[in-house]
């Protein structure tokens, strides 16, 4: 099973990740599935109508369970800029960056943004950095002139810049950056997921894919080879019980149960890396 995993990947993913790449990728799918059950869980404690319980809960998950599914691989490596609450994933010199691009699971992936509004200095630096050489700069030029922003908030970003910079410039400078965008809401969970290589094309976190693949979010299932048995009658075995279990997020995100649920907004905070 795992040689067949490994044929059905692309030359990218095996050239970034080897043999593993399925299992590197099977994990992107769980953990942001475990994030979004996370989230939807907390969402429905909260018995409120508005979202921030979602969104806050996904912001920070999304990070945590990325550290926890790769934190046992060989090559892991965690890093966490300065001023950032968060800790980012690189693995094999690959540095992963979660965000959501969308509510819905019709919106094209080439119109993702990183965020709902202007991008944080950090997100541009680990793009700058880290992704791939920008050919789309001019536009940048044009954009970002159009969005003029006062003196506080650039020197705020500049020391944010000069604060954060350290920590990135540790990291070899062959590191590139893998977005990991996905759609969610707090009613479907997680409904799509993809990652690749992009550059970031103006302030309001536009993004241009040099490479995009979709994950399929079965991959995050394990496969179960059932141990064998003896042949039985079927009225030798054990009586089945009637017990109710809960089913587990990922099966939830999966296949959600049927509701007339409007898709809302989930909250700003969740888009701040």
């Amino acid at each position: 099973m795992r040689g067949t995993q490994v044929s059905q990947m692309s030359a990218w993913a095996t050239e970034r990740f080897g043999e593993r790449a399925a299992q590197v990728r099977g994990q992107l799918a769980a953990s942001l599935l475990e994030a979004s059950g996370n989230a939807q869980d907390a969402q429905k404690s909260s018995r409120s109508g508005k979202r921030y319980a979602y969104g806050s809960t996904l912001m920070a998950r999304r990070y945590e369970a990325l550290l926890d599914g790769f934190r046992a691989m060989p090559g892991f490596q965690s890093v966490r800029p300065h001023g950032s609450p968060h800790h980012l994933v690189v693995l094999d010199g690959n540095l992963f960056l979660p965000f959501r691009y969308a509510e819905d699971d019709t919106t094209p992936i080439s119109e993702a943004r990183v965020g709902d509004g202007r991008v944080s200095a950090l997100v541009r630096e680990l793009f700058n950095r880290f992704g791939p050489a920008p050919s789309y700069y001019q536009e940048v030029l044009d954009i970002a002139t159009a969005l003029p922003q006062d003196a506080d908030a650039e020197a705020a970003e500049q020391a944010e810049l000069a604060a954060a910079r350290p920590v990135l410039a540790q990291l070899p400078d062959d590191t590139r950056l893998i977005p990991v965008a996905y759609a969610a809401n707090a009613q479907a969970g997680l409904l799509r997921l993809h990652w690749g290589e992009a550059e970031l094309i103006d302030d309001m976190g536009r993004v241009h894919w040099t490479h995009c693949e979709q994950i399929p979010l079965l991959s995050a299932l394990p496969w179960v080879t059932p141990a064998a048995s003896p042949a039985q009658r079927f009225d030798e075995g054990a009586e089945p019980g009637l017990d109710l279990t809960r089913r587990p997020a990922a099966e939830r995100s999966l296949f959600p149960v049927a509701g007339s649920g409007e898709v809302t907004s989930i909250a700003a905070a969740d888009e701040r890396p």
